[in-house]
This record gives structure tokens, C-alpha cells and sequence, in this order.
């Protein structure tokens, strides 16, 4: 496996989202081929149950590596986005930070920084959209695990409220100055907050990966 930080990648995913998933892979897989194991994807295939902030925990919970991060399954990455990060947790920080382009229906709206150095979730009046940090960026896992995405009530986002648990427990940071991620959003909404109307319209994809696998307790479709 190398020296250094182990990091896992962690992509909750659902059966429409199939196409988005695998162009995500496409892009994100080929990547970790340089780090001879320090870097896994692990993915949740399922159809709204269990629910997004039980899959998250989970995730995080048994991951196993020294770092941890989410991609959501309908973004994309930069391609050398495996490499940066990795260079970034050799000094082992708590946090990773970086920029996100920010687009909406595939239009580019504007580049939200993500450094502790910001303290909270605002909007600055010189540098725009800014985040201390996300579940999008890569954090100790023995930090991320003291917060709690299942203490979300329902309807209210999982990401925020977990945030809110870890943000005092993050001291060190290693800061990324370009965008490493590209956040796509639809105003259409997420198709997570169906959770309960979700039709599995296919069978689980199957990735053939030294460095993927699927979480042992999602469905198989």
C-alpha cells in the first residue's frame, strides 16, 4: 500500500442516478491507480432505504482509513484531483480545503472557497460564497466521526448539521487555492428528498476496480 494517509472516497448513489454515477467513476477511478491502495472509493447503492444521513454515518463509520470524504454521485472532479489531495494529507492536517465551481443546469455561476480560515458558512462581499468546509472535503476520519449526520431532523440537511457538530474539532488545514470539484445542481431538487418514491429502475452497476467496492450492507438490486 505505500506509506502515508489512507483516504476513502465515499459515493452514496441510487438506481436513476445510474448514468451520472458511472460518468463520475469514469473520471474518478483511473486516479487512484498511482497510490497503490491509499485511496478507495466506497459506494451505497440503494433505493431510499435506509435513508441518506443512516448511509453517511455508515460510510464514515466504517471506512477504516485515516481520511475521509463524500463526492455526491451526480458531480464530477477534477482530473488530477486524487493526486492534490493526496500531496495535501502528507503533513496529515485535519482538513483539506480547496475551491468548488459552482454550476447550475451546467452553467458555471461562481467558485465557493472552502478554508477553515472562514470559520462558517457566508457570503463575503469581496470573495463571494465561502465554506469553512463541506462533507465534500477530506477530514481525519476521528474527527468527521464526532458528528452526526442521523441527529438531522427530517426534511433539514444531513451535510449542515453535521458540520455544525465537527466545525470546533478542526484546527489544521493544508488549503488547495484552485477548484478541485465541480458541484452541479439542478433546481429540479435532489432525488434523495423522494427517498420513500424511489423505483429501482436498474440493477446495481457493477465496477471492476482493484481500488472500488461496494459497502457490505447496500442492496444489490
Amino acid at each position: 500500500m505505500g506509506d502515508g494517509p489512507t483516504w476513502s472516497i465515499l459515493i452514496p448513489t441510487i438506481s436513476e442516478r445510474h448514468d451520472l454515477f458511472c460518468r463520475l467513476l469514469g473520471v474518478l477511478l483511473p486516479q487512484l491507480d498511482a497510490h497503490g491502495g491509499r485511496v478507495r472509493v466506497v459506494g451505497w447503492w440503494n433505493n431510499g432505504v435506509p435513508s441518506l444521513p443512516e448511509i453517511r454515518q455508515a460510510l464514515v463509520r466504517d471506512a477504516g482509513t485515516d481520511y475521509v470524504s463524500f463526492v455526491d454521485d451526480d458531480d464530477l472532479v477534477v482530473d488530477d484531483y486524487v493526486a492534490t489531495v493526496v500531496e495535501a494529507l502528507a503533513s496529515r492536517p485535519d482538513h483539506v480545503g480547496f475551491r468548488v465551481a459552482y454550476h447550475v443546469d451546467g452553467v458555471l455561476q461562481e467558485e465557493v472557497d472552502h478554508s477553515l480560515r472562514h470559520r462558517r458558512w457566508r457570503r463575503d462581499r469581496i470573495r463571494g460564497l465561502v465554506r469553512d468546509f463541506t462533507h465534500l472535503d477530506p477530514v481525519r476520519r476521528e474527527l468527521a466521526l464526532r458528528g452526526d449526520f442521523t441527529r438531522a431532523r427530517r426534511g433539514h440537511p444531513e451535510d449542515r448539521m453535521w458540520v455544525g457538530q465537527v466545525r470546533r474539532h478542526l484546527r489544521s488545514e493544508v488549503y488547495v487555492g484552485r477548484v478541485l470539484y465541480h458541484y452541479l445542481y439542478s433546481p429540479a431538487g435532489s432525488a434523495w428528498q423522494r427517498a420513500g418514491r424511489l423505483q429501482a429502475t436498474r440493477p446495481r452497476p457493477v465496477v471492476d476496480h482493484p481500488y472500488f467496492a461496494w459497502h457490505p450492507e447496500c442492496d444489490r438490486g
